[in-house]
């Protein structure tokens, strides 16, 4: 369906799972993370499928969580931050390489998916980045996919200061392996990438992605669960509630 809060086409060997929502920039609600949910397991499950590229619609890669729904509901938070350590231990845990293809803004919660995949390829024009503090929110549910694959210096830096990075500066932590002149080619160049990927032998390539998520503590909850959990939990204390609400009356 055209409106489906998440398209999934599959060309050839290579599953493109897109987030279409660009109204609200792919923002990150119940109904999108339903859809990524379903998506993602569907390709992951799926043994002609080689290699998956997540990308989104419109302007923008993903701008984060859906803050309007908090406005009438700040508690609903916590449960976006549930959801949002659900969706990135299934993109580093898919059997096949995932490649993000990121353009316009990866806010936040965008920025964690971009975490979770294995290789990005990023517009030069792009701001990614973590300014959430400002909300009463802390971003640690990123930090299991985040600090492995930018270093822990350079996680702390970036979650820490809230600053918005572009595609070279993406490339230059870590972050992005590829930067595309402007937002045009993100997608063609990200596909380009995962049909080379996608034309190795497969099994051999996903024999390598099992033990790079088995060495750096992919598959181990706990590691995502305690950031999980605390960040939720710091989501529902009053404080946080009013910064957050203050914050959706003056924007």
């Amino acid at each position: 369906m055209d409106n489906a809060p998440v398209q999934t086409e599959i060309d050839g060997h290579v599953a493109t799972v897109a987030m279409n929502d660009p109204l609200r920039r792919n923002a990150l609600g119940l109904a999108m993370f339903d859809a990524l949910d379903e998506a993602i397991a569907a390709v992951s499950s799926n043994t002609a499928v080689h290699v998956v590229l997540l990308c989104g619609r419109g302007k923008s890669f993903c701008a984060g969580f859906d803050l309007t729904a908090a406005t009438d509901d700040p508690a609903i938070m916590g449960v976006f931050i549930q959801r949002l350590s659900a969706v990135l231990r299934a993109l580093r845990r898919a059997p096949q390489p995932v490649v993000a293809a990121v353009h316009g803004a990866a806010i936040a919660g965008g920025c964690a998916l971009v975490s979770a995949c294995d290789l990005t390829v990023v517009s030069a024009t792009a701001k990614l980045g973590y300014p959430v503090h400002a909300l009463g929110v802390s971003p640690a549910v990123t930090i299991p996919t985040l600090m492995p694959a930018i270093g822990a210096g350079a996680a702390r830096a970036l979650l820490m200061s809230g600053a918005l990075i572009d595609g070279a500066g993406a490339r230059r932590i870590g972050l992005a392996d590829r930067v595309s002149p402007d937002d045009d080619a993100v997608e063609r160049d990200a596909r380009e990438l995962g049909t080379t990927i996608a034309s190795h032998g497969t099994t051999a390539v996903r024999a390598t992605k099992a033990w790079l998520n088995e060495l750096d503590g992919s598959l181990d909850d706990t590691r995502f669960d305690g950031p999980m959990r605390a960040t939720a939990e710091l989501a529902a204390t009053e404080e946080a509630q009013a910064t957050l609400t203050a914050h959706l009356k003056h924007r």
